[in-house]
């Protein structure tokens, strides 16, 4: 059964349980006419470069994901910019500052929490630290490594979107 008829069964304006589906991510109520969305959540994710070819990567310490390697960062807030919930997760979890950001890309990515597939666009940033020294894991973060991106097993990365960051990396790096 598609997602969205797994989740949402009763419509969010009439309460009928009268949802049909349109096209994937896109319900109709057939009692008041809604037509209800399904998007996809915002994501964010840092590449960060030590200077010597490496790229700062995190061992998970929670579901999803727990003890595989990931790019540090996080959903974005509602009234949050991309930026904003970048600097703000990589506060949360390593105690980093960051600056000069800067866009390297975007994946589609399924984040699996619960039971409950989120679809989400993951925005991955370079960015430099202000105060590397300053950096220590906190609860979400189980280690901290740098890794080469030729070095780092695609098959231990977390999430598509990771995967997909990394090869972009490489295609980089060989160019």
């Amino acid at each position: 059964m598609p997602f969205a008829e797994r989740i949402f069964s009763y419509c969010p304006r009439c309460g009928a349980r009268a949802f049909t589906p349109r096209k994937p991510g896109l319900l109709s109520c057939s009692a008041c006419g809604l037509v209800f969305f399904i998007n996809i959540a915002a994501a964010v994710a840092a590449v960060i470069h030590d200077g010597q070819g490496r790229i700062f990567c995190a061992r998970r310490a929670q579901d999803p994901g727990k003890g595989l390697l990931d790019l540090p960062g996080g959903f974005v807030d509602a009234g949050e910019s991309a930026e904003e919930a970048l600097r703000r997760e990589l506060r949360e979890e390593l105690g980093m500052e960051i600056e000069s950001l800067s866009l390297f890309g975007s994946a589609p990515n399924e984040y699996d929490y619960e039971g409950i597939t989120y679809r989400t666009l993951d925005l991955f940033f370079e960015c430099e630290v202000i105060n590397p020294s300053a950096v220590r894991p906190l609860e979400e973060i189980q280690e901290i490594l740098f890794l080469h991106p030729h070095d780092i097993p695609l098959d231990q990365l977390a999430f598509p979107s990771a995967r997909a960051m990394v090869r972009k990396l490489r295609e980089r790096a060989q160019a």
